[in-house]
């Protein structure tokens, strides 16, 4: 498919630079309601959430990052960013308002799922932030934050970070609509 061809640019890594526009429009639309301005109803209630905790490793790390000023800056919601291979290895202090969210482009990280898979063995919500909407994570969560980049074929991650990165962004405002 014209997906996954490289079409008119020289490297695939070029061509996804090109179509991180559409990717984060794409993402948007899952969040915004862009005729009346505001967030959609998301599906998680962020009045009952009193803390976010986002698990990820590698570039969703980096998403995560900044998410985290997003949640705390617009919805005044303390945030954690924690690199999965971290946090599966320990044992953290969690409350039970706490939302955790693990960040994936594949949704198949093992350390994020591992992690994922303690926060909801601990009684937390869990949300699957992934490109990859029938994978294990998105299956082990309660709630999928959906990002829609498309398949990323080049090394080195652009379009699925930008759509991370505007999914977070997005969800910030929803949390700060429900504040």
């Amino acid at each position: 498919s014209a997906l996954v061809e490289k079409g008119e640019y020289r490297h695939f890594m070029e061509k996804e630079i090109h179509e991180q526009p559409d990717s984060v429009q794409h993402t948007l639309s899952e969040y915004l309601d862009f005729v009346n301005g505001r967030a959609k109803t998301p599906v998680v209630d962020f009045a009952a959430v009193d803390r976010i905790q986002i698990i990820a490793c590698g570039t969703a790390f980096y998403a995560g990052q900044i998410g985290r000023y997003a949640f705390e800056k617009l919805a005044g919601l303390p945030c954690d960013v924690e690199i999965a291979s971290e946090f599966r290895y320990r044992s953290p202090a969690v409350t039970k308002g706490t939302l955790a969210v693990a960040v994936s482009q594949s949704g198949e990280t093992a350390d994020t799922l591992a992690g994922l898979t303690w926060c909801k063995a601990k009684g937390l919500q869990t949300a699957a932030l992934v490109n990859v909407h029938s994978s294990s994570m998105a299956r082990e969560a309660q709630h999928l934050f959906p990002t829609h980049a498309g398949p990323e074929i080049g090394v080195a991650s652009t379009k699925a970070f930008t759509a991370q990165v505007a999914a977070l962004l997005a969800l910030a405002v929803a949390g700060f609509s429900a504040a």
